[in-house]
């Protein structure tokens, strides 16, 4: 936030996901509190590269100093690259379900200006700045802060971007609930009571996910809620804090409904949800599905179910560590679900797995947060709009 006040300023309701814009035509850096943390997303981003690297060549190290370099290599001799090449392709392919699933929800906005390649850079930025902050901090702020230079109002690309997540969590909550489900016999016989742990941290994104729920259905109640928190920070006199609870005000006040006002047109479009559930659900299943080519390629033939099953049980853990790209985290969630899947390959599968679903993909993205639609270009409404 800026150390300026900022004007108050009445929220308009539309019932379009193109919500009107609040106050000025441009909106400045205190109509988006992400504008005004970009410097310091980009500057966490360089931190969390440094860290990944650091990681990178500290999981080199351990491999010489236990003495599995031989082993590691003798493994990686035997890797059938078709399968590698057909996980770097299903990755891009991630990219592309996520494109997707923002130009759907763009596209129920007549009036955006946005085309297929600016959604392309907002869905890659978030995962370009997400990989490299802690606990995927990064990737809502990077998100907004696309859509707001590539020409939307604070309310509407904060109420795009929520709707779209919100259809991911969707999707992630109904997703892994499922396969967990299916496959809840077989992972309790082979791995024992560490299942409980990833049912745990299943039930904790459930309840993220009805909160968020709860934001977009209730924003009275989550307006009165938010101000009487800011009361309690200026009652309690907090130095950092207090100075910024007038602005902080002004920004609930003039955002919240608008935002939830947006979001309910949005959710009239029942067609287009389901799309977008659709899109977030195929783009979950190459994610969670990512393990089954990498086992193919080291051929160690695997039911999918089983394989997609235990890649999602490893992100569950991996978004649970609040370090960048979960580290740590991963490292011991796929030697616990895929140590006994790789056998004596598991260190080299590992590599591979996560050079081309995490370091790869991450430099992927980075290079679309660069990709623009050109000057008079079509806009996603134009070439959505039928199917939204």
């Amino acid at each position: 936030m800026t150390d300026e006040p900022t004007k108050a300023h009445e929220p308009q309701v539309t019932d379009d996901v193109g919500a009107a814009n609040v106050g000025a035509d441009k909106p400045g850096p205190v109509q988006v509190p992400a504008m005004d943390n970009e410097k310091k997303n980009k500057r966490d981003a360089v931190i969390g590269a440094v860290f990944m690297a650091v990681v990178l060549v500290g999981f080199g190290v351990y491999v010489v100093a236990t003495g599995q370099s031989e082993q590691l290599w003798h493994a990686l001799q035997g890797v059938q690259t078709g399968w590698v090449v057909a996980a770097c392709a299903m990755m891009a392919l991630y990219l592309g379900f996520g494109t997707l699933a923002f130009a759907i929800a763009a596209a129920l906005d007549p009036k955006t200006p946005l085309g297929v390649m600016d959604l392309c850079a907002v869905e890659a930025s978030g995962t370009f700045f997400g990989n490299l902050t802690p606990m995927m901090m990064g990737s809502v702020p990077a998100q907004i802060v696309v859509l707001v230079k590539e020409g939307l109002g604070a309310g509407e690309a904060t109420a795009l971007q929520l709707t779209r997540f919100l259809m991911y969590q969707v999707a992630e909550v109904a997703l892994c609930g499922g396969l967990l489900a299916v496959s809840w016999g077989y992972f309790t016989e082979h791995y024992g009571s560490v299942v409980w742990l990833n049912f745990v941290l299943f039930a904790i994104k459930f309840a993220q996910f009805a909160v968020t729920l709860c934001v977009c259905l209730f924003p009275h109640w989550v307006r009165r809620l938010a101000n009487r928190l800011l009361d309690w920070v200026e009652q309690k006199g907090f130095k950092r804090l207090a100075p910024h609870v007038p602005e902080w005000r002004v920004a609930v006040d003039s955002q919240v409904e608008q935002f939830a006002s947006a979001f309910r047109g949005a959710v009239r479009h029942k067609r287009a949800m389901a799309a977008m559930f659709l899109a977030s659900a195929a783009q979950l299943s190459i994610l969670y599905g990512s393990p089954w080519f990498i086992l193919m390629a080291f051929g160690r033939p695997t039911p999918f179910l089983i394989a997609i099953t235990a890649g999602a049980l490893v992100q569950f853990v991996s978004n649970s560590i609040p370090l960048p790209g979960g580290t740590g985290g991963i490292e011991a969630a796929f030697a616990v679900f895929f140590g006994p899947l790789f056998g004596t390959a598991a260190t080299a599968a590992y590599l591979v797995w996560r050079l081309v679903t995490f370091y790869g993909y991450t430099v992927l993205c980075g290079v679309a947060t660069t990709f623009r639609t050109k000057k008079g270009g079509k806009s996603v409404n134009k070439r959505l709009g039928r199917l939204a």
